[in-house]
């Protein structure tokens, strides 16, 4: 399971049976956004993707970032 849902600019990934985080990497701004994931017809990789757009009250760091991951 995917959230980048934070005010640290993080972006992580857990463990869906036992909720520990098995991934984190910093973003260029908060990623107050769902991410989307998809399978490319090329070449079979799942990738993930996330806007990284930051700002809110409590955040004043702002991008326009698009940020893709892809798994293994």
């Amino acid at each position: 399971m995917f959230i980048g849902a934070t005010n640290d600019s993080r972006f992580r990934a857990f463990d869906k049976d036992t909720g520990k985080e098995v991934w984190t990497v910093h973003l260029p701004a908060s990623a107050h956004a769902t991410p989307m994931t998809f399978i490319s017809k090329k070449n079979k990789k799942q990738y993930i993707v996330i806007a990284a757009g930051g700002g809110n009250k409590y955040n004043t760091t702002y991008s326009d970032s698009l940020v893709a991951f892809s798994l293994p």
